[in-house]
C-alpha cells in the first residue's frame, strides 16, 4: 500500500484584522492590483493600489464584489461523499484521498490513461491549482484537458501556431495607449473593462483629435457611441466584414509592401486567393455600408500605426477560427503586427513556452488539443459530453473538474449533465457548493485566492508578476489544490516519496551553486525512471513540492521559485533591462533567485522584465526564417466558399438572434455567487430587445417573455433597448446560479441559464468554441412566472 503523506495541514496562518494588504481582482484577466483591508477575518474595504506597475491604482466596480465571493452561504468546509439516495455525507480527507485513489487506480488498470480527463483549471485569477493538477495528469500520462480558453480563445492559439510558430505564452493584444487608428471589434471596453485602464484610456482615445475610433458591433455600445465610425454589422457578420477590409486592400495594392518582404512569407498565393472577393459583395453579406467597409480599409492601411482591439463577441461566434486568421492577415499586410502602436507580442512571466508539435485528438470529432498560456494542449468543454458519451474503450470514465463550474459555465447544460450521469467516477474541488459539485461523487472543498498563495499567469508586454500572501483564513478542513492533488498523487502509487538526497540538496538550493545542483538530481532522478515525458515531468512537480516546498513560507511556492529560474534563464535580456542589478550575476541562477526574492519581498507586484518593442516581432513568430506564414490553403477556401454563397436566409421558426453574453456593470463571472453584490433598479438579467421587435410581439417593458430555441427555453423580462438591432437580443452573461433565498432558505434561480438553451454541436469546427453570441431564437409573450419569481 502506497505511504500516505502530507505536507500541508490545516489553513494559512493570516492575522485576523490588518489595512492595507496587498491582492489582486479575481473578476477578469486584468488583476487589477489592490489592497484590502481586512476586520475580524472579512474583508472589508477594497481599493486599487496604485503602487502596481501593471495597473497602477485601477480598478473597475466589480472588485467589490470580492466580500460576496469569499463570504456567502455555499462556502465547502468539509470533504463530501454522495450516498446512494443522493445526499452528501461528510467525510473525513483521509477516507475522501483512499477511497477516491482506489476509484482512480481501478479505470487506470482496465483501461487508457486518457480515461481519466481534467475538467478546468486557473479560475481568472487564480492559477496555482494548474501546478497540482497538471503533475497528476502527467503522472496518469492522461492528456485530457478541458479548459475555459478552450471555450473562448483557443481559435487565436491554433492561428498563432500555424501563422508564426508562436509558443503557448504568446498573445497579440492591441496597443491602444499609443495606436493612431484603433479597430475595436466583438467588445465594449468602456463596460467590460477590457485591457489595461480601459475606461481611461479609451476617453483619451476618443477624446484625442489626432487618433480615430472605429467600432464594429451589432448595437450601439457605450464604446461605440464614443467612436469616430460605429460600424453596426449584423449579428454573425464579422467574417464577410473582414474579408472585404482585406480584399479592399489587396485589390488596392494598399498593403505595406516593405514590410510583407521582410516578414510574410506566402502573400503572392493569398492575394491570389482574395481576387474572387468582392467587397461590396461583402458589405451587403455583413449588412453594412459599402463605403463604410471601403473607407475603413483604406484608412487603417493608411495609418502611421493601426491595430485591432477584439474580444468575445468575435470568438464566440459563427466563423470563430477564421475570424481571428483574417484579424491576423490584416495586420500582417498592413505591417501592424509585432509593432508599437499596432499589436504587440507579449508573453507569461516564466521560462520560455515549449512549443510541442505532436498534441492529443478527441475521440469523436478528430478535434485536437490546443496548447494556450500552458504547453499542455487543452480541449474546449464543448466536447467532453460526447467525450463521454462513445462506445470507444479509450472514453472518459473519470472526470475531476477543477474551479469550474460546467453546468452553469458551458454550453448545453442538458447535454453535460446527462453525459455526467454516465460517468464512473466524478470528483469536484470546489470552494463552492456549485450546480457541478452537486452531482459529483465526492466534492473536495478548497480555499478561495484570498485565503492561499495565488498567483496569475495572464502574458503582458511587461512581466509583472505578483505572488499574493493569504489575507483571510480560510474553512478549517479547506486544502490547496495543490495539496490535494499531492495526496492523490502518492496515495494512488504514481510518484514514490522524494529520494533523501532530495531533501538534503533542497536546503541549499536557493544558493547560486545550489540550484543546479538541486535542479539537476531531481531531473536525473526523475528520469531515471523512465516513462516518458509526462511522468517524468509528474515526477519532477511532486517532488519539488515535498522537498523543496518544506523549506518556503508555503510548499504552494516552489513551482514559482522553478518559474523564476526559467525566467532568468530564457529571458535574461528583458530581466537586465528591468532589474539593473541583475546584470551583475552572471550566473543565471544568482538572477533567478534574485528574481524569486524580489517576488517574495514585492506583494504589491513588482517590474521584473521587459519585452523588446523594436524588434516585437521576434517574440512572436518563431519560424527559423522569422516570417510569418499568411497563406493556409483550408483558410483560404473556407473563405472563398463564403464568398461564393451568401449567408443563410433567416429561419422563420427562429427569427431572432441571441447574443448569451453581454456585458453589463453588475456582471462578472459566476465565481460571485451571492447577488448581494449588484445594486441599483433591477432587473440585472433581462432580455434585451428593440422597442419595435416588442411592438410586432405584444411586449410591453418589463413583462415575461419566453425565449425558445431547438435544445430549451428561458423565461425572463423583456427590457427595452433602442440600441440594440432590430432582430437581435442580448442576455447578460454572469447568470443562472442557484443562490439560497434569504428569507427561505430554497436554491432559487439568480437570472437565466443561457447556457441551457444553446445547442453543443453549434461550433466551430477548428475548436470546438460554442456560438454563444449567435444563438438562433424565437420569442414569446409568456405570462407563466411572475417577475418576483424570476430574480435577476
Amino acid at each position: 500500500m502506497p505511504e500516505t503523506r502530507t505536507i500541508i495541514n490545516g489553513p494559512a496562518s493570516v492575522p485576523a484584522n490588518a489595512k492595507d494588504v496587498p491582492t489582486v481582482c479575481v473578476f477578469c484577466t486584468h488583476n487589477c492590483s489592490l489592497t484590502v483591508d481586512v476586520k475580524d477575518n472579512v474583508i472589508t474595504a477594497i481599493r486599487g493600489d496604485e503602487s502596481n506597475p501593471n495597473t497602477g491604482g485601477y480598478m473597475c466596480n466589480k472588485a467589490q464584489a470580492i466580500p460576496n465571493y469569499v463570504n456567502h452561504a455555499q462556502r465547502l468546509e468539509h470533504p463530501l461523499k454522495r450516498m446512494p439516495d443522493g445526499q452528501y455525507q461528510r467525510i473525513s480527507w483521509d477516507q475522501a484521498i483512499s477511497e477516491i485513489s482506489a476509484k482512480l487506480n481501478g479505470i487506470r488498470k482496465k483501461h487508457a490513461p486518457r480515461a481519466i480527463a481534467m475538467f478546468g483549471l486557473g479560475g481568472q485569477g487564480n492559477h496555482m491549482d494548474a501546478f497540482g493538477a497538471l503533475p497528476f495528469m502527467f503522472s496518469i500520462n492522461s492528456p485530457i484537458f478541458f479548459n475555459a480558453l478552450g471555450q473562448e480563445k483557443t481559435q487565436h492559439a491554433l492561428v498563432w501556431r500555424h501563422m508564426y510558430r508562436a509558443g503557448p505564452d504568446i498573445y497579440l493584444p492591441a496597443d491602444e495607449a499609443k495606436s493612431d487608428y484603433v479597430l475595436v471589434m466583438g467588445t465594449n471596453p468602456l463596460v467590460s473593462n477590457r485591457g489595461l485602464k480601459p475606461v481611461d484610456e479609451y476617453r483619451k482615445l476618443a477624446s484625442d483629435a489626432g487618433r480615430k475610433l472605429v467600432v464594429i458591433d451589432p448595437r450601439v455600445s457605450e464604446t461605440a457611441k464614443k467612436a469616430d465610425r460605429h460600424i453596426r454589422v449584423k449579428p454573425g457578420g464579422d467574417a464577410y466584414l473582414l474579408m472585404g477590409f482585406v480584399a479592399t486592400i489587396l485589390q488596392e495594392g494598399l498593403q505595406d509592401k516593405a514590410y510583407i518582404a521582410s516578414r510574410v512569407n506566402g502573400f503572392e498565393e493569398l492575394a491570389e486567393g482574395f481576387k474572387a472577393v468582392d467587397p461590396r459583395k461583402m458589405a451587403a453579406y455583413a449588412g453594412v455600408s459599402h463605403d463604410d467597409l471601403v473607407l475603413t480599409a483604406r484608412e487603417f492601411a493608411a495609418a502611421p500605426s493601426a491595430c485591432i482591439a477584439w474580444d468575445l463577441g468575435v470568438e464566440h461566434t459563427v466563423n470563430s477560427t477564421l475570424n481571428s486568421y483574417l484579424i491576423n492577415v490584416m495586420l500582417l499586410i498592413t505591417g501592424n503586427a509585432g509593432r508599437e502602436k499596432g499589436n504587440l507580442f507579449v508573453q507569461q512571466f516564466g521560462p520560455r513556452g515549449l512549443y510541442l508539435e505532436k498534441q492529443a485528438k478527441a475521440l469523436v470529432s478528430g478535434i485536437g488539443a490546443i496548447p494556450f498560456i500552458l504547453p499542455v494542449g487543452m480541449f474546449s468543454p464543448n466536447l467532453v459530453a460526447e467525450e463521454i458519451q462513445n462506445k470507444h474503450p479509450d472514453r472518459i470514465r473519470a472526470l475531476i473538474v477543477d474551479s469550474t463550474n460546467p453546468l452553469v459555465s458551458y454550453a448545453d447544460t442538458k447535454a453535460l449533465k446527462a453525459a455526467f450521469e454516465e460517468l464512473e467516477l466524478m470528483v469536484v474541488i470546489e470552494v463552492a457548493m456549485t450546480e457541478t459539485a452537486r452531482v459529483a461523487d465526492y466534492v473536495l472543498p478548497a480555499p478561495v485566492g484570498y485565503e492561499k498563495w495565488e498567483y496569475a499567469t495572464f502574458p503582458h508586454l511587461h512581466f509583472t508578476p505578483q505572488l499574493r500572501p493569504p489575507v483571510v483564513k480560510g474553512p478549517q478542513e479547506a486544502l490547496p489544490e495543490q495539496e490535494i492533488y499531492y495526496r492523490l498523487t502518492r496515495a494512488m502509487g504514481l510518484v514514490p516519496k522524494a529520494p533523501g538526497v532530495l531533501h538534503l540538496l533542497a536546503r541549499k538550493a536557493r544558493s547560486p551553486l545550489g540550484a543546479p545542483v538541486y535542479l539537476g538530481a531531481l531531473s536525473a532522478l526523475a528520469a531515471v525512471r523512465g516513462g516518458g515525458l509526462y511522468p517524468i515531468l509528474g515526477r519532477i512537480m511532486t517532488w519539488l513540492y515535498e522537498t523543496l516546498g518544506t523549506t518556503l513560507p508555503s510548499p504552494a511556492l516552489a513551482p514559482l521559485w522553478l518559474l523564476c529560474q526559467g525566467y532568468a534563464l530564457t529571458h535574461r535580456k528583458a530581466l537586465n533591462r528591468a532589474m539593473p542589478e541583475a546584470r551583475g550575476h552572471k550566473n543565471p541562477f544568482a538572477a533567478g533567485e534574485l528574481v524569486f526574492k524580489e517576488l517574495l519581498a514585492h506583494p504589491e507586484g513588482f517590474l521584473a522584465g521587459e519585452l523588446p518593442i523594436e524588434d516585437n516581432f521576434k517574440v512572436g513568430c518563431r519560424h527559423p526564417d522569422r516570417k510569418a506564414r499568411i497563406y493556409h490553403a483550408q483558410w483560404v477556401a473556407d473563405i472563398q466558399k463564403l464568398a461564393a454563397t451568401s449567408p443563410s436566409q433567416q429561419d422563420p421558426s427562429y427569427p431572432f438572434v441571441l447574443n448569451g453574453g453581454l456585458r453589463t456593470g453588475w456582471t462578472a463571472n459566476t465565481i460571485v455567487r451571492d447577488p448581494a453584490w449588484r445594486k441599483g433598479k433591477g432587473p440585472h438579467c433581462a432580455v434585451l430587445m428593440h422597442p419595435s421587435d416588442a411592438a410586432s410581439l405584444g411586449v410591453a417593458d418589463g413583462a415575461m417573455v419566453r425565449l425558445e430555441t431547438r435544445r430549451g427555453h428561458l423565461v425572463g423580462p423583456a427590457k427595452f433597448d433602442a440600441n440594440t438591432a432590430m432582430g437581435h437580443l442580448q442576455i447578460p452573461n454572469g447568470f443562472g446560479v442557484e443562490y439560497p433565498d434569504p428569507v427561505t432558505g430554497k436554491l432559487t434561480p439568480v437570472g437565466m441559464l443561457v447556457n441551457s438553451i444553446v445547442d453543443i454541436k453549434d461550433r466551430d469546427p477548428y475548436t470546438g468554441i460554442p456560438h454563444t453570441k449567435y444563438i438562433r431564437c424565437r420569442v414569446v409573450a409568456s405570462d407563466e412566472l411572475s417577475l418576483q419569481k424570476v430574480p435577476a
